[in-house]
């Protein structure tokens, strides 16, 4: 087989059907599908498991408890058996034409280690509701501090959670996603270090704003959103965001690259990221704050009925 689809879902079920559904329309057909159910209590199962009884390319992954965030999203690549891999949030949509045009941009471009296409915003009913400022990027002919700016100052977060098509091994040795809110910023971080990534000038991708998508876990409690990622998680307070930033600037200064690379990529992080974001890091230390002086338990926040 040529791909693997990793699938991670938790309680999923309003959108579940139609990102399977578009993966069997894939012009791509040499594929594999990972449906990774992270303990749902909703009908994830049983759309899940109708689809892979109809379609000997889909399977079905279980789970008693939920394991977090990158727990299951990583549970699909380690299923993956094809050469390239790709994640598909459980809300999103891929076109037909998107994964075999990144899989192709691969094939010509033997250097690159992810492909993605461009991404349009839609609404629950399928409605385009914005565009993302992803034309025209050229991550090939630029060295790695300015694929590490580039990915930042225009947003292309495709590259590593909506539609971004991996090389299998590449992402292996990457880890997979790491476990920490953020850490797909850093997986891209890390990547782009290393090696080029290739842009196909198509929208193929179709990401999904609603109420109860995993991006709204940024407006809750620190606590929750590092048990969203490490479900252990038991002390009173958190500071997700202060974390991630170490780590992106980690990913910058610890890359196989030349030192002026390095410096100038965690340059372009502080420069793009850290202070354009700094009102999460000052909102990290105020709501720990206000847990300690309220003796707060952590909360169960919307993020369990998110795709996860």
């Amino acid at each position: 087989m040529t791909a693997t689809v990793g699938v991670p879902v938790r309680n999923g079920e309003e959108f579940l059907e139609r990102t399977l559904r578009a993966l069997q329309e894939q012009d791509l057909t040499d594929i594999e599908v990972v449906v990774a159910d992270n303990a749902s209590t909703d009908r994830t199962r049983k759309i899940a498991e109708a689809v892979a009884e109809e379609d000997p390319r889909f399977t079905y992954l279980g789970a008693a408890t939920n394991g977090g965030i990158p727990w299951n999203w990583n549970r699909t690549l380690a299923a993956a058996r094809a050469p390239y891999f790709m994640w598909n949030s459980a809300d999103d949509t891929a076109r037909p034409h998107h994964l075999a045009a990144c899989v192709d941009a691969l094939e010509s471009h033997p250097a690159a280690t992810a492909a993605f296409s461009r991404v349009l915003w839609c609404d629950p009913d399928d409605r385009v509701v914005d565009a993302m400022n992803d034309e025209g990027l050229d991550f090939l002919s630029i060295g790695p501090a300015d694929r590490v700016g580039l990915f930042f100052r225009r947003g292309v977060w495709q590259v590593v959670g909506w539609g971004g098509v991996f090389r299998t091994a590449a992402l292996r040795a990457q880890g997979g996603l790491p476990d920490y809110w953020g850490g797909d910023f850093a997986l891209a971080v890390a990547m782009a270090m290393r090696a080029p990534w290739v842009q196909v000038p198509e929208v193929g991708y179709l990401a999904r704003r609603h109420p109860g998508q995993m991006t709204n876990l940024q407006a809750s409690d620190p606590v929750d959103q590092t048990r969203a990622y490490r479900p252990g998680f038991r002390r009173p307070v958190a500071f997700p965001q202060w974390y991630m930033n170490a780590r992106l600037l980690a990913e910058a200064v610890r890359a196989p690259a030349p030192a002026r690379e390095r410096a100038r990529a965690a340059v372009a992080v502080v420069r793009h990221w850290t202070l354009p974001d700094a009102r999460t890091l000052g909102s990290d230390v105020k709501r720990s704050l206000i847990r300690v002086a309220r003796g707060m338990p952590p909360r169960r926040t919307g993020h369990d009925a998110t795709p996860a």
